[in-house]
């Protein structure tokens, strides 16, 4: 029997889709934008898996603020 490989959040299926590996577990983009992204500290908005991001004593940018 095969397991599934869902996001640990949502539980939509990962598979053929982009993940991301927090915690050691799997969750779909949306899911890691929502509840494990660190918030940029210029725009206050998540700074995405896809996304550069700056990181500098404990404080976080998109690379595109900083």
């Amino acid at each position: 029997m095969a397991e599934k490989f869902d996001c640990h959040y949502c539980r939509d299926p990962l598979q053929g889709k982009k993940y991301v590996q927090k915690d050691g577990h799997h969750c779909c983009l949306k899911c890691f934008d929502k509840f494990c992204a660190n918030t940029c500290v210029e725009c206050r908005k998540p700074i995405g898996a896809d996304s550069k991001e700056v990181h500098y004593k404990n404080r976080f940018w998109h690379d595109t603020c900083f």
